[in-house]
């Protein structure tokens, strides 16, 4: 499956439980009552006819939320929505999106800057970038990453991130730690995805090292980190996943990282999927699948939920919010 685009159809999305004003709606299913339910998300007025948004890159205050979203002409766009009064309002692309396939965004945790992948070219005039995964060559949709400084909310040009780390045509699924440090996933010469991570240093990223549990007979890709790096999600079709892509959890431990765990296996049948991102306090996991509201598996859509990680840190003795650095 490729999922960078498993998300191109369209996305039903529901207000999260994480703002208290939310309306949510809980899966029907056998969930146990010690397990979080997830709930749909969606952060712009219930009026909107809105449709493919995935990877919600939140601003520090949680009240700001960037969006990829794909349309139906296949474009691919980075979006904004606020909330004010506990409504969200939904304000539509960034000023430097539009022209490009953009999407994946990720926002450091202090707020200061935003990276995401984008095939736009290399430089002015050039051709877009070519992918090379899933056994093919693909025009137009390769990937590397691009950082945005913002200044309040205000978003600064774009600036291609340096040749250590797009190294080839095929880089995407940022994920920013709060030192600064980047994890991001990398297609090797047969176009299968792993995940990295590039300590920042001085301002400079050094050599990207591949990340001890992303082994090379499996596909690991979209990473999200907690800021203290003390856990991080991705997903794989690796066991137990049958047929699809699984989210999984792996822990910081004294000497690196611990043996990822399923999900699905912890939190329930129903959390499994692709596009991982936290909440800017690293309690709360947001995830796409093929399940509507109902719960039941579609066949043509992709829907944007949300799941508490709070009492499966709390086991893991990570009981308050992720420190910002």
């Amino acid at each position: 499956m490729d999922h960078l685009y498993a998300f191109i159809h369209s996305i039903t999305w529901l207000i999260s439980l994480t703002n208290p004003a939310s309306f949510s709606v809980p899966v029907k299913d056998t969930l146990q009552t010690s397990r979080p339910v997830p709930v749909q998300f969606i952060p712009v007025p219930r009026q909107e006819s809105v449709s493919g948004f995935a990877a919600p890159a939140f601003f520090p205050d949680g009240k700001t939320v960037l969006l990829g979203q794909h349309s139906e002409n296949d474009k691919y766009t980075l979006e904004l929505s606020k909330m004010s009064n506990g409504q969200w309002s939904y304000n539509g692309p960034v000023n430097f999106t539009g022209t490009y396939r953009d999407l994946e965004p990720a926002m450091a945790p202090n707020g200061k800057y935003l990276i995401f992948a984008s095939n736009r070219p290399l430089r002015p005039n050039g051709s877009e970038l070519i992918g090379y995964y899933n056994g093919k060559r693909l025009p137009g949709r390769g990937g590397n990453l691009w950082k945005v400084k913002l200044r309040g909310q205000q978003f600064a040009r774009p600036e291609r991130l340096p040749n250590v780390i797009n190294s080839n045509s095929t880089v995407f699924s940022p994920a920013v730690a709060g030192d600064g440090s980047l994890y991001f996933m990398r297609a090797d010469s047969g176009g299968k995805f792993h995940i990295y991570r590039s300590q920042l240093r001085k301002g400079d990223y050094l050599k990207p090292i591949l990340c001890s549990f992303s082994v090379p007979e499996f596909g690991d890709f979209d990473p999200a980190v907690a800021p203290d790096e003390s856990f991080l999600i991705f997903s794989s079709g690796r066991a137990p996943a049958v047929k699809r892509s699984d989210l999984f959890i792996v822990f910081r431990e004294k000497n690196g990282w611990g043996e990822p765990v399923d999900l699905a296996e912890v939190l329930g049948p129903h959390v499994f999927g692709i596009e991982a991102r936290l909440s800017p306090d690293a309690q709360t996991l947001y995830y796409s699948n093929s399940l509507n509201e109902l719960g039941e598996m579609t066949a043509d859509g992709q829907f944007l939920w949300s799941v508490s990680l709070t009492r499966l840190l709390q086991a893991h003795h990570i009981t308050t919010p992720a420190s910002l650095k």
